[in-house]
């Protein structure tokens, strides 16, 4: 087991345990780990560790007593089978049943003992699990640190026994994860495209064929040491038409996150990077790059790279690159069985704008007439009571942030149809929060919260909101790798509902779902969600609360200027087989204005997206993605206003070898628009050479 580092553990340990623990070397697994007081940790000398290892719907390996424990859990009651070392058969019996083992019973005293801690553990975490994770809908500050990021699911996790049968899968999966153990995974790669399209322009008529050349120098980084965990993809792309020489552009795509560890168990750096393009109208079947990994693999396209959004349906008059940065160094502390402590600052940066030149700056440049910029600062402390509460937990926080936006005349223009005057405005967002959770059983915990905001938009006719804020919850962990947590409270000046939830249907399926309202700007909304991202084994930014979907509503929706109320739901349902990997997201997201002083309009998209990747043989993979977007309430005469999209990709992909692949693919994407000018449909074919160092 490998300890989170910065939380030093007290009687039992007990974590989500995401690197190698049983089963082929190498497959990350996922369950907890369960360890009594004083057995092998990282760094021990120890050479006979003492504890036991749980893996939800696989195994538990324990080390005193030589036994492969099986676990099964159900609703009520906990299942463990043990077959003892050297033994063929198995025996089992109901937890908690410890005592003295008959003649000739598997059970030993250290497996009983081992039996023991299992049980207590089960009361004493399985419920809470997940609690350390905020259920509002909006995050400021990043939400993994070292005391929940053992915790975080990662989306391609399996049961022990689906690992080694699905080791092809996870491969691709995860194929730019860090090593197993620690250590650095640099990939460095070129990706090169030709294309043919019959509608260039995406527009409805004159209808004009070209070929285009896609060019992208790739580089993505990996690495788990103890002073330092990042995740890194970047890969420009450049773009160069043969007819149609003024769609030629250079674009950016980049995800990044990073743990930087100054000080052991005290003080701790974080670093989130972002940058990808979008549509200023919103995404045709409700797709964008931003979040996406730069490889294609497991994400919502035919396998291979999308080079500048080329399988995603984004044309070169309709992109937005947006692109932020963030930096939140912050002490972690706790405090033997009292509590555990947190101060943090946090500044972030982050720019939209469309394309107006040739190259898009992979920095933050967003000072034209085209773009708006959003700079952060936010202060946070926050207090949780540890053991000597228990089955109690209070927590306590003070959360201020400071922003500052400023707007060029005609950002959000082409989706309003009513240019903006340049904008320059402040506003503050300040909480103090007091939650109690009550951990009733192993299985359910409900908890309340009290507190007080006051929300400041210094721009005319912007939101002042300054009352009482209160939820009341519960959530439900029925096993390891399940829970839900539903709330219902008042914040932001409104009265709303907060869903939280991953379901493990089975060993090789889950389905996640999120639901929640907050209220912002659209780049204030975009940087909330980077601080809950977390990153796959891909590459892409993920959900760190569930493993699901993020940024879907910032690529769906048409770029606009103002201050919102946003009500988001998404889910999304993955299954793995022996050659197959199946995944549909939903999402239905709700864009409403607050305040008078914007020229914007209110919104809603709903969309439906599946991907299929079939292993035809070992180098030979064919895939499939479909998605199918309605867009409602965005009215003007600059914008397509009210319309139904499609994108549809279908791709082979052979591996010529461990670094030199090629490809095909075709794509459609269409647009019937409520203003004829914005209706369209295209053919694209695209031939590809990726090449890895």
């Amino acid at each position: 087991m490998t300890r989170s580092p910065g939380v030093r553990q007290r009687g039992l340990a007990v974590a989500a345990a995401n690197g190698a623990m049983t089963g082929s070397p190498g497959q990350r697994q996922r369950g907890l780990a369960v360890m009594p007081t004083g057995v092998h940790r990282r760094g021990s000398t120890d050479a006979q560790p003492r504890g036991l290892a749980v893996i939800a719907g696989g195994g538990l390996a324990c080390t005193p007593c030589s036994a492969s424990l099986l676990a099964e859990f159900d609703p009520a009651r906990l299942r463990i089978g043990i077959a003892a070392g050297g033994l063929d058969g198995a025996a089992s019996a109901w937890l908690p049943a410890p005592g003295p083992g008959a003649p000739g019973d598997p059970a030993s005293a250290d497996t009983l003992a081992c039996r023991r801690y299992l049980s207590i553990a089960v009361g004493l975490s399985l419920g809470s699990l997940f609690l350390t994770l905020p259920t509002g809908g909006a995050r400021a500050f990043p939400l993994i640190d070292p005391s929940n990021a053992d915790q975080v699911p990662q989306g391609t996790e399996l049961a022990a026994p689906d690992a080694q049968d699905l080791k092809h899968q996870l491969q691709l999966s995860n194929s730019l994860a860090a090593p197993a153990g620690g250590g650095w995974n640099i990939v460095p790669r070129l990706d090169f495209q030709e294309m043919f399209t019959d509608n260039v322009q995406q527009v409805n008529q004159p209808r004009e064929w070209d070929l285009a050349t896609y060019l992208s120098p790739a580089v993505h980084i990996a690495g788990d040491t103890p002073r330092l965990q990042l995740t890194f993809d970047y890969a420009p792309a450049l773009s160069l038409y043969a007819r149609t020489t003024s769609m030629n552009a250079l674009t950016q795509q980049m995800n990044g996150v990073g743990l930087v560890t100054v000080v052991p168990d005290l003080a701790f750096i974080d670093v989130r990077v972002l940058a990808g393009v979008h549509n200023l109208y919103g995404g045709v079947g409700g797709l964008g790059t931003l979040g996406a990994s730069s490889t294609g693999v497991g994400s919502m396209q035919a396998s291979v790279p999308s080079l500048a959004g080329n399988s995603l349906g984004l044309s070169r008059a309709d992109q937005v690159q947006t692109n932020s940065f963030g930096i939140s160094p912050y002490l972690l502390r706790q405090f033997g069985d009292w509590g555990t402590g947190k101060l943090g600052y946090s500044f972030n940066a982050t720019a939209s704008d469309q394309l107006t030149g040739f190259a898009a700056s992979p920095f933050l440049s967003g000072n034209g007439a085209n773009s708006q910029t959003l700079l952060s600062n936010e202060q946070i402390a926050h207090f949780a009571t540890g053991d000597f509460l228990e089955p109690v937990e209070n927590s306590f926080d003070v959360d201020l942030m400071q922003n500052q936006t400023t707007s060029g005349a005609n950002y959000g223009y082409g989706a309003t149809g009513v240019p903006a005057a340049n904008q320059s405005y402040t506003s503050t967002r300040d909480f103090i929060t007091d939650k109690v959770t009550w951990q009733i059983n192993r299985a359910v915990a409900v908890f309340g919260s009290g507190g007080h905001e006051n929300i400041v938009y210094s721009e005319p006719g912007g939101l002042n909101i300054n009352d009482m804020t209160w939820s009341l919850g519960t959530t439900l962990t029925p096993d390891p790798d399940t829970f839900l947590t539903i709330s219902y409270g008042h914040q932001n000046g409104y009265g709303s509902l907060n869903v939280n939830g991953r379901y493990q249907i089975t060993g090789r399926t889950t389905l996640t779902v999120s639901y929640g309202s907050t209220t912002g700007t659209q780049l204030e909304n975009l940087q909330s969600q980077i601080n809950l991202a977390t990153a796959s084994g891909n590459g892409s930014l993920i959900n760190g609360q569930n493993g699901g979907q993020l940024f879907a509503g910032t690529n769906a929706l048409p770029v606009q200027n103002g201050v919102f109320r946003y009500d988001t739901l998404t889910a999304g349902l993955q299954t793995i087989l022996d050659r197959d990997t199946i995944a549909i997201n939903l999402l239905d997201t709700h864009q409403t204005r607050a305040g008078s002083g914007s020229s914007s309009s209110n919104g809603t998209v709903l969309s439906l997206s599946g991907y299929w990747q079939h292993q035809l043989r070992d180098a030979f993979t064919l895939s499939a993605a479909g998605s199918y977007s309605i867009q409602n309430g965005v009215a003007g005469a600059g914008g397509p206003g009210n319309s139904n999209s499609e994108a549809v990709s279908v791709g082979l992909q052979y591996q010529f070898s461990e670094t030199v692949s090629t490809s095909l693919r075709y794509s459609f994407f269409a647009r019937q628009a409520q203003v004829t000018a914005y209706t369209f449909y295209e053919n694209m074919l695209i031939l590809g050479v990726s090449k890895s160092f």
